[in-house]
Order: C-alpha cells, then sequence, then structure tokens
C-alpha cells in the first residue's frame, strides 16, 4: 500500500510539472483577451498576441491589427456590452472560454465559444463560434 501511495504521489508530481506551466501562462494571457473583449482596450493585445494571428473565424484574416479592428468593431456597434465568462477551460497550448455579451439598444445577447492556441507564450490563431441568444 505504501508503494502504491508512493507510486500516485509521483505521477500527481510529475503531471503538474512541466506542461501545467504552459497552462498557467496560456490561462493569464487569455484572461488577459477576455479582458479586452470587455473593455476594448486593444492595446493590451501586444502583449499577448502574435502580429501574425489567423483569425479562424472571419475568413482566415491574418494579423493583430485585424483583431484590433474586429473588437473595435464589436464596441462601436455593441455599446457597454457586459461580459460573463460561463466556462473557462485549458490544456497546454488551448484555452477555450464559453461566454455572454449583453448590450446594446435594443438590448442584443450573443453567446460565444472562443478558442485560442499559443506558442512560446504568444496566441497564433484563434476560432470563435457566436450565436444569437433568444
Amino acid at each position: 500500500m505504501k508503494y502504491f501511495l508512493l507510486l500516485a504521489f509521483g505521477i500527481l508530481f510529475a503531471a503538474c510539472d512541466g506542461s501545467n506551466s504552459v497552462q498557467q501562462v496560456n490561462m493569464k494571457a487569455d484572461t488577459v483577451l477576455m479582458g479586452v473583449f470587455k473593455t476594448g482596450d486593444v492595446d493590451k493585445l501586444d502583449r499577448i498576441i502574435a502580429d501574425d494571428i489567423l483569425n479562424h473565424s472571419r475568413g482566415g484574416q491574418v494579423g493583430l491589427d485585424n483583431l484590433k479592428l474586429l473588437i473595435n468593431g464589436f464596441h462601436l456597434n455593441m455599446k457597454n456590452p457586459k461580459m460573463e465568462v460561463i466556462r473557462k477551460m485549458a490544456n497546454d497550448d488551448y484555452v477555450s472560454d464559453s461566454v455572454r455579451f449583453i448590450g446594446g439598444n435594443p438590448t442584443v445577447v450573443i453567446e460565444s465559444i472562443e478558442v485560442t492556441r499559443s506558442y512560446d507564450g504568444l496566441a497564433k490563431w484563434t476560432l470563435v463560434f457566436s450565436k444569437l441568444a433568444g
């Protein structure tokens, strides 16, 4: 029994070592990204997004400037959006958020799932699935 517990502890300790730090870095960057979606402060993206990010949900648009335009356009059309992160999931390079935006006049509710993949601490591609909630 003692050997089983020692083996289980060793496996758990090893599982929490290397990739967990990558996952933590990516989750911190994702928290900044979600904050940018909430506030529209796109200047914060420079620290967490690669210049050549690929946005799969916009027909394969490439570039940080295109992502900034997308977020600025969202905030232009949806005044003072309230954002709720329903669930955040991460697995090494991938971070996914299920979010709900409420805003606009008349009120619009948008539910989205956003997936980001990061390399070397910078988001390299993103994919967003959105729908109007009824």
